[in-house]
């Protein structure tokens, strides 16, 4: 009796370990090899905005959303980076992905595992003081290479 408790225990430590090891359930740790998920130029809408954003997953399978080191926008007190999609002017997917760092520069977002599909999707740069979106970059998936 007590080598079998003393077995499962053995499973159920492992098995925790594992996942703490990963960053527990909600971690931004996906199966995969190194690759470029997503990428799109911004374009301005309510104040010029500048640059590229790329969602990527490095080496350890984690995803993240970058701005390149050109990425420009106008300062203000309250800005914050979105995952948006809209079919037609119907919104359709609006996440917070966090508080925008700085208003220039190359800049790097952790995204959740549990990031929604990208397809269709754009990354907005929104001030919420104004409410008013100051650029959107529209993600598209990197163009295969013919072999």
């Amino acid at each position: 009796m007590l080598p079998a408790v003393l077995a499962a225990a053995i499973v159920v430590g492992l098995a925790a370990g594992i996942v703490l090891a990963h960053g527990g359930t909600n971690s931004s740790v996906v199966k995969g090899h190194p690759a470029v998920l997503a990428q799109g130029g911004f374009r301005s809408v309510g104040w010029g905005t500048y640059g590229k954003a790329t969602v990527a997953r490095d080496a350890a399978g984690r995803v993240a959303l970058r701005f390149s080191s050109n990425f420009l926008t106008q300062r203000s007190p309250e800005l914050y980076v979105y995952l948006v999609r809209y079919r037609g002017k119907q919104r359709t997917l609006w996440k917070e992905v966090a508080p925008l760092k700085r208003a220039w520069g190359a800049q790097r977002y952790e995204l959740a595992a549990a990031t929604p599909d990208l397809t269709g999707a754009s990354v907005a740069i929104y001030c919420d003081k104004c409410n008013k979106i100051n650029g959107l970059a529209q993600l598209e998936r990197p163009g295969r290479r013919v072999a």
